[in-house]
């Protein structure tokens, strides 16, 4: 036998074995849909988009805090460093510079509120467009310019009860105070539950059309464990590399730095939301050996086509016969559209 023939052997011996084993079938069948929708232009376009939403939001959170809260300088401190926490890349520097108790007039916070909202609306339009093509929401049913922006409204609104819910949960974990590693497994639990009541909130409002709660619960599982992980590798990553970088980068570390974290965290929620269409549409196991699909792939591969469809009617249903060919000029072959 030759060496290709051997190796085709490996393949096939391995693509049967991970089939067979959901624990391994069901992450490669995840990678794959990934891919298939376009997975990291998405997450770029996030980061992209959320690197110039970011600072005029935390503005706006760091001046309305200074005129709500101006009788309470501790609970103020408490936010800020509850919603920087968030971000290990930027959170030591932005912090630094963050002047408590802060003070503005409310048509500073009218102005700065408007181009925030205009930025931040540019990221959650991403971010509707990429959960949208993860759940097979086909182009002609998603939703108006209008509710896009009231989706996006509530996508910051969640983002903003998700601070203050991990605010008074970390207020809760220091009173308790368990001391040495208790605090330490502790605080990542409420992290987690945290983390995962948010990819929820945002699995059931950003997409078109709201995923089974089956669903839901699985991708908040993997994303609230996700990011809590990447919070703390992000905090050693910064102590370790960036912080050395900024002595020889300047601020350019900083920049790409973020630019990463946000891509990590468009990743995060992209791999909760690809975890739950998976499971939810049943599209795994995925072959490895392309001309050899599964009927997940075929699933899979349809899910696609209905989804891009741009003409009404124009895609058929899995499992119809065949449609009788329209002889049109300089065309092979058409399909017959379905009768109204």
């Amino acid at each position: 036998m030759t060496v290709a023939g051997r190796w085709n052997r490996v393949i096939e011996r391995a693509d049967r074995r991970q089939q067979a084993v959901p624990l391994v079938g069901f992450p490669l069948a995840v990678m794959r849909k990934y891919s298939d929708d376009r997975g990291g232009q998405f997450a770029a376009l996030m980061s992209y988009y959320g690197f110039f939403s970011l600072f005029p939001l935390l503005f706006v959170l760091v001046t309305v805090l200074g005129i709500v809260l101006d009788n309470d300088a501790a609970l103020q401190e408490d936010l800020v460093d509850s919603t920087l926490s968030s971000f290990p890349v930027i959170g030591e520097q932005v912090n630094a510079s963050v002047r408590l108790p802060a003070t503005g007039s409310w048509t500073v916070v009218v102005v700065a509120t408007l181009v925030a909202l205009y930025a931040g609306l540019a990221a959650t339009d991403i971010a509707q467009e990429a959960l949208n093509t993860v759940f097979g929401i086909p182009i002609l049913e998603r939703r108006s310019f209008f509710v896009r922006k009231a989706r996006g409204l509530v996508t910051l609104i969640v983002f903003g009860a998700a601070i203050v819910a991990s605010t008074a949960l970390g207020s809760v974990v220091a009173w308790v105070g368990l001391g040495g590693i208790g605090t330490g497994v502790l605080s990542f639990a409420v992290t987690v539950c945290v983390n995962a009541g948010l990819v929820a909130a945002l699995l059931a409002v950003v997409p078109h059309e709201r995923p089974g709660w089956t669903e839901i619960r699985s991708g908040a599982v993997v994303g609230g464990v996700l990011w809590a992980t990447l919070q703390l590798v992000g905090a050693v990553y910064v102590g370790k590399v960036v912080s050395k970088a900024s002595a020889t980068y300047g601020v350019f570390a900083v920049v790409i730095g973020l630019l990463s974290w946000l891509y990590l965290l468009g990743l995060t929620l992209l791999m909760s939301a690809e975890v739950a269409a998976t499971m939810g549409g049943r599209f795994w196991p995925r072959a490895l050996i392309r001309d050899r699909p599964t009927r997940a792939d075929l699933a899979a591969a349809d899910s696609v086509t209905a989804r891009e469809a741009l003409i009404p009617g124009s895609v058929r249903s899995v499992g119809s016969p065949a449609e009788e060919a329209i002889d049109l000029p300089g065309v092979d072959h058409a399909i017959r559209p379905e009768s109204e």
